[in-house]
């Protein structure tokens, strides 16, 4: 199905639970081996003196005993056995060290440092033959089977391409003291292996990129994946609509205990209105009335129903009731454009309350103290 589809890329959820969950990661074999295959001859460079000493004493250790009384009993087999057991060990052993190690950073390098186990579970899925002979004609295994080729015609032509062109120099290794035959013949090796190295790092550059992009490809996701995991992390929407609605019902509710208190609402006449609070006695010289509840159409009803039942005077001004819901936030003081036309309907309630008198001698006060 087209919803089925593979088209997305791999959210960041996905790529930690592939890490971590399925030990996935992106990882070239091409790449350690090119790397072992270097660090090794490196090391050789490094510890070729060292390893022709351990032969030298090896040898002479050796000559030196068949000239030696010799008893015939276990314990000299015994002896010898392990003198070359140790031999091999001192020879081979920071070797074996130097190559473990180049191995062991370059796979952590690539995984960034994961271990585990999940990889080797056995899966009963690959013992399925269909499986199996569906993989073998998968993209990684022709890629393999290139790399393959590619490797195997590497050695036939640089090998051959080098002896080919010292032939005559081979040849005439039989005049020359075996010292200088061995020396010959081991740059000899040295090139050819240097030669196959670079070859064999472009091969893991390529292979490289091949993984990277089977990588990307094996963890895309479909639309419907994308969709059922932004669910799983942000929730179902409908939840989250109930939880927004429920918000809004509580703070409706605060809004609607403010309006007992107001002193004037605005309204137009059903679809708005806005209750302004301003208490000129206690309010700062730069205090301007502020915008304790606002809401259209039925939450409009309740505000005036509220405003009526607690005797806070109620005036029609349409215009200034659309201005003040479109302009002002609540618990915002309205802007100095708006002052003139709520003074305006200030003025009214005071005069219907009675209170102008009180009103101009608190304003006089606070003239005279400013």
């Amino acid at each position: 199905m087209p919803g089925d589809e593979k088209t997305e890329k791999a959210t960041p959820k996905k790529r930690r639970d592939a890490r971590e969950k399925e030990g996935k990661v992106l990882q070239s074999k091409e790449i350690v081996t090119a790397v072992s295959i270097l660090g090794t001859f490196a090391a050789l460079a490094v510890l070729s003196s060292y390893i022709f000493l351990q032969l030298t004493k090896v040898v002479r250790e050796g000559v030196e005993a068949v000239g030696g009384d010799f008893i015939n009993e276990f314990s000299t087999y015994t002896s010898v056995f392990l003198n070359v057991i140790l031999d091999c060990v001192m020879i081979v052993m920071p070797l074996c060290v130097i190559v473990a190690f180049i191995v062991v950073i370059s796979v952590m390098a690539q995984t960034r440092g994961l271990f585990t186990m999940k990889p080797l579970k056995p899966k009963f899925s690959k013992l399925n033959p269909l499986n199996g002979i569906k993989n073998m004609f998968s993209a990684q295994a022709v890629v393999g089977i290139i790399k393959g080729l590619i490797e195997l015609s590497a050695i036939i032509v640089v090998v051959y391409g080098q002896i080919e062109s010292r032939m005559t120099e081979i040849v005439s290794l039989v005049d020359t003291e075996p010292i200088y035959a061995v020396v010959y013949i081991a740059n000899t090796i040295f090139t050819i292996i240097m030669i196959l190295c670079i070859i064999f790092v472009f091969v893991a550059a390529g292979d490289f990129i091949f993984q990277w992009w089977q990588f990307e490809k094996n963890l895309k996701m479909s639309k419907q994946e994308v969709k059922d995991e932004y669910k799983q992390m942000e929730g179902d929407p409908q939840i989250k609509g109930k939880i927004k609605q429920k918000q809004r019902e509580m703070a409706q509710a605060r809004m609607m205990e403010q309006v007992p208190g107001a002193d004037v609402v605005v309204r137009n006449p059903t679809h708005y209105a806005v209750a302004l609070k301003y208490d000129i006695e206690s309010a700062a010289s730069d205090s301007a009335p502020r915008v304790v509840a606002k809401g259209m159409d039925a939450l409009a009803l309740r505000i005036v129903k509220i405003a009526e039942e607690h005797n806070v005077y109620i005036t029609e001004n349409r215009a200034l009731a659309r201005e003040l819901y479109d302009t002002v936030e609540l618990g915002r003081e309205i802007p100095s454009k708006l002052f003139n036309a709520v003074a305006v309907v200030l003025s009214e309630m005071y005069s219907a309350k009675g209170i102008m008198g009180t009103v101009s001698q608190t304003a006089r006060d606070r003239r005279r103290n400013n």
